[in-house]
């Protein structure tokens, strides 16, 4: 009896310990995991330093008549765009975020702004970075942008007609509800139709130089 309880304790234990090879195999799965997530959380820190960079300095209006100069031009959403095509659309949603808190720190809006350019980024940003996730060619990153141009349209004018525009107008300036029309639906569809068209051309002829480096 002694001896087959010994012998079945034996097998149990036999069974139950890992080989060499299947240990080393989890052991460098677990050293490529570690590896890929600090290569995501490095390359999502630098999009987010150049975007942030391009969106406190790197812009200027489009338009010169008030209230609609403050409509500015920038080409923050690039870093954003790029990051999404390269490491997936979370990355797209993680670099405007962290892009509009630092400016949060310098805000001249109560917010609104900020806040303003979030939801318009991730408009255009996020719809783009989800097609072209699941059709990696020319043809999706195509489809992508078009679909993100149209999608920020959409999003932007609605936007600023039913929130941003009466948000600022209630905290400075009362008499920007008489233009808010012309805010949402002319001055400012055509401002982000610009910036979105602008972001597109750059981002494709950027984009292929760049995906090697930015590829986990």
């Amino acid at each position: 009896m002694t001896t087959n309880q010994e012998n079945n304790k034996t097998e149990c234990v036999g069974e139950s310990q890992e080989t060499p090879t299947q240990q080393n195999s989890e052991q460098a799965t677990k050293k490529r995991k570690m590896r890929n997530a600090t290569a995501y959380i490095t390359k999502v820190a630098v999009l987010s330093a150049v975007a942030t960079v391009l969106y406190f300095f790197a812009r200027f209006p489009i338009f010169s008549v008030p209230p609609f100069n403050v409509l500015d031009m920038d080409f923050s959403d690039i870093p954003a765009l790029i990051g999404g095509f390269a490491l997936g659309p979370v990355a797209s949603v993680i670099i405007a975020f962290i892009r509009c808190a630092i400016k949060l720190t310098t805000s001249t809006t109560a917010f609104v702004g900020e806040l303003s350019a979030f939801v318009v980024s991730i408009s255009f940003t996020l719809p783009a970075t989800i097609i072209y996730k699941y059709k990696k060619n020319i043809k999706g990153a195509l489809i992508g942008l078009g679909v993100g141009i149209l999608s920020n349209a959409i999003i932007s004018a609605l936007s600023n007609y039913f929130i941003m525009v009466p948000m600022y107008a209630a905290l400075y300036s009362p008499a920007l509800m008489e233009v808010r029309v012309q805010f949402a639906f002319m001055y400012g569809l055509a401002f982000n139709l610009i910036k979105t068209v602008v972001a597109s051309v750059i981002t494709f002829i950027l984009y292929k130089r760049l995906s090697k480096i930015l590829h986990l």
